[in-house]
């Protein structure tokens, strides 16, 4: 790519995966706001159309954002044992492997924390941004 004259960008996968997550959530939400203005302005026969459109993105979206939850889930349960296994290899070892060992164990543990705020930080941001719709 570089080479052919383009840009590459870098990223952690975990990041990309989250930023993706939350741009599908923001983009149901938005549509199912455009669906409700449009449901307000239309005449009787459309109504029962466009609810339906409005409960289906409803549901992709509960859809998505449960899968968002599972995979919370999935990553916290990961990095505690990950945790919990290097704790338990650093109580049997001595000297440089034991320091090692706990250096790893306290940097997933950072790393885990910092991927979780943020996630609530994209959260706040898109609670803000449906705070504003609203006030509009």
């Amino acid at each position: 790519m570089e080479a052919a004259g383009g840009v590459v960008f870098r990223s952690v996968r975990s990041a990309v995966e989250d930023d993706l997550r939350a741009r599908d959530v923001a983009e149901l939400k938005q549509e199912i706001e455009q669906m409700k203005a449009e449901h307000a302005r239309a005449q009787a026969d459309r109504k029962a159309k466009l609810q339906a459109k409005i409960d289906s993105l409803n549901t992709k979206l509960q859809t998505k954002l449960e899968q968002a939850r599972q995979r919370s889930e999935q990553i916290r349960s990961e990095t505690e044992a990950k945790v919990q296994g290097l704790r338990q290899r650093a109580a049997k070892a001595q000297g440089d492997v034991k320091k090692a060992l706990d250096d790893r164990a306290a940097q997933i543990r950072g790393e885990y924390e910092e991927r979780s705020r943020r996630l609530k930080s994209l959260a706040a941001e898109q609670l803000r941004k449906a705070a504003a719709q609203i006030e509009k």
